[in-house]
């Protein structure tokens, strides 16, 4: 009987391995279709990080709820698996042991307890999506859920399974090992009273259904999308090492062997980006911290990687065989032709309404990179198929003419300074700064404010600074963002030709878009630069004692907005804080989106030039996010913000009794 049992188990095991390594070579050969990616320098830092992160689960559990139901799931499984090998080798080999587990009790009792907790997981989380019914699950109809419900019980009767199976054991052996083991023992004890005839057949039959059950799920694996739990660490461990501000995709703009500059097919996304697909696990969280979905845009990055992952060229169906995603006619080729994403599978609303803040990459736990995603949707609707917005053609014509997205003239640049005292670099090659004003410090009046409240405080510390004045063009932030990858670099060449001619080493700016745009994405293109927010440069005068502030004449009940781009890309936070804590009279109430899940004032990737049609106003959102605080003022750190958070205070009435003032305004007024 042991040879026919052995022989059963080597041929399930064979049939499931092998099932379980086609299904690994069919997604191995959707994603070759793809384009390079070259995510494999830095092993080190790569292993440790994903140990980090996947062990610890430290970014699950930034949402303690959920983030528990996970924790239960993955280390439950984790050593659960460890009890179910030994269970099955000793099915196969009675008295055959692991190697130091086999034979401590307190191995079976910790393979109880998270046996337990995996069963525990599984059942809240299938309380989450059908009873509780989580919006962001967004559960389906039948044909979808069918695997997700499989999946669920599979695992809870493998559970189930092997706890009656141990249970008749221990009652019919009287084994030792499963005395400190709960469940186990808790069943033999039930099973006392049957005879070993009975014991043995319910062993038995309930060790073969785990086996089966176990067996299943790498079988499982080969048809269904639900991939995520292994394709996650590997998604983890290829993220991408560059900065935040500075991982999107460059473009080679001569390369004459490119069919496009943006993604037109599916396969025009690189392997990583593909590989995302199948490493989302739709928990929603990116949905749940979108400005744009919260605000009734059509855009859920949540759904964009479905619908992406719904285009990948070959899928797997229920025999086993590949098939093609598309019924379209073969080319010539014999290759089937993939339709085009933008405005057709993804629709032009969805990919103009992202606002690149970061909240969906922040709260990804398996760090799927969505906005590289929507940028290079954006390249092929501007570079390839020049299809974009009215105000879009606008900003470019203007940051081609102007150097500017105002259109203001391009001489015009400095003409704020006029009276200052500020020199400009031609004249003062030996500043120690550059300040880099920025398109909103240079031409619109209000932000003009913020500039000259900057330049109080640098002339009040003793700073060596100048200004570029006319030779400044824009970062090009908003023209990458919205596509425009060859007015991008035309600006970078020409903005670090300037640089390098007065060997500008240190530069301070005002704007996070530039900040983030002259830190983390002009190296690339050669420019090596200190870089350095004016928040960071003022928190550091006010610690060195360089500047003096006065004392209050009364207090101020305040809030602080945190920017995307010096926030979550950044990860700046606190030296914004440490300024308005140590001005004298103020209380600083933080809003209750702050810090990484603060939320968006909707002017970033280029939105800022874009009008809303669709929803809510972003801006409003924000703004009524900081009137629940009851502030006098609200702090900002960035030109955009300012705009955006001041449009807001006018929607709801309130310009004339609450004010919204940059950092440095704040700072100025205290100046002795």
């Amino acid at each position: 009987m042991l040879t026919v049992k052995l022989l059963i188990f080597v041929l399930l095991l064979v049939y499931a391995l092998y099932s379980f390594g086609m299904g690994i070579k069919e997604r191995y050969e959707v994603l070759v279709q793809a384009k390079p990616d070259n995510r494999f320098d830095e092993p080190g830092r790569r292993l440790s990080g994903t140990l980090a992160i996947v062990f610890g689960q430290r970014r699950l559990l930034k949402e303690p709820g959920a983030g528990l139901m996970h924790l239960f799931i993955f280390w439950g499984l984790i050593i659960f698996s460890a009890g179910m090998v030994q269970f099955i080798l000793q099915g196969l080999f009675p008295g055959a042991e692991l190697p130091v587990l086999g034979a401590n009790p307190y191995f079976y009792l910790l393979v109880d307890i998270f046996g337990l907790l995996a069963a525990a997981g599984m059942l809240i989380s299938a309380y989450r999506r059908y009873i509780a019914k989580v919006p962001r699950l967004g559960v389906g109809d039948w044909s979808e859920e069918k695997i997700i419900v499989a999946l669920i019980a599979g695992i809870i009767l493998m559970v189930s399974a092997y706890f009656v199976s141990t249970g008749a054991q221990a009652a019919a052996s009287e084994d030792a090992r499963y005395a400190l083991a709960p469940v186990s023992a808790g069943l033999a004890a039930l099973m006392g009273d049957m005879s070993p005839a009975v014991r043995r057949v319910i062993h038995e039959s309930f060790w073969w259904l785990n086996v089966l059950l176990a067996l299943g799920l790498l079988v499982f694996f080969r048809y269904s999308h639900l991939v995520h739990p292994l394709a996650a660490p590997l998604n983890i461990y290829f993220r991408n090492l560059l900065p935040r501000g500075g991982s999107i995709r460059d473009l080679d703009l001569e390369d004459e062997e490119g069919e496009n500059f943006g993604v037109s097919k599916i396969t025009d996304y690189t392997w990583k980006q593909l590989f995302d697909c199948y490493a989302c696990a739709e928990c929603g969280r990116c949905q749940d911290n979108c400005p744009a979905y919260l605000s009734g845009k059509p855009l859920s990055p949540k759904q964009l990687i479905a619908d992406l992952k719904a285009q990948l060229p070959k899928k797997v169906n229920k025999f086993g065989a590949l098939k093609e995603a598309h019924a379209a006619a073969p080319a010539e080729d014999g290759q089937v032709e993939l339709p085009e994403l933008a405005g057709n599978i993804i629709s032009e609303d969805v990919i103009w309404s992202c606002t690149t803040c970061y909240a969906c990459q922040e709260h990804c736990p398996q760090l799927n990179e969505h906005i590289n995603k929507i940028i290079d949707l954006r390249r092929n609707l501007v570079l390839d198929q020049s299809e974009f917005p009215g105000e879009a053609q606008l900003a470019f014509t203007n940051l081609e003419r102007n150097f500017n997205p105002w259109g203001v003239g391009w001489s015009a640049r400095g003409d704020w300074a006029e009276d200052s005292g500020v020199q400009v670099m031609e004249d003062n090659k030996n500043a120690e700064y550059l300040l880099f004003v920025g398109c909103a410090g240079s031409f619109d009046d209000r932000i003009k404010n913020v500039t000259k409240s900057l330049v109080k405080i640098l002339q009040a510390a003793g700073t060596s600074f100048a200004i570029l004045g006319s030779e400044e063009k824009c970062c090009g932030d908003s023209a990458r963002r919205l596509g425009n990858e060859y007015l991008f670099q035309t600006l970078v060449e020409e903005n670090i030709s300037a640089f390098n001619d007065y060997g500008v080493k240190k530069i301070i700016t005002a704007c996070p878009h530039c900040y983030n745009t002259l830190k983390n994405e002009y190296p690339r293109f050669g420019g090596n630069f200190e870089v350095i927010h004016h928040t960071q440069f003022i928190n550091r005068l006010i610690e060195d004692n360089k500047i003096v502030l006065s004392s209050a004449e009364k207090p101020v009940q305040l809030t602080y907005h945190d920017s995307c781009y010096l926030g979550r890309y950044n990860d700046e936070y606190e030296a914004p804080r440490r300024i308005l804590n140590g001005l004298p009279g103020v209380s600083l109430t933080e809003m209750a989106r702050n810090k990484n899940k603060a939320f968006c004032c909707g002017a970033g990737g280029g939105r800022m030039w874009l009008e809303e049609h669709i929803g809510k106003r972003i801006n409003v959102l924000r703004t009524e996010q900081a009137l629940e605080t009851r502030p006098e003022i609200i702090a900002v750190n960035c030109p955009f913000c300012l705009t955006m958070i001041e449009d807001g205070l006018k929607e709801f009435n309130e310009d004339e009794n609450i004010k919204a003032k940059d950092v440095a305004e704040l700072v100025a007024g205290y100046l002795q």
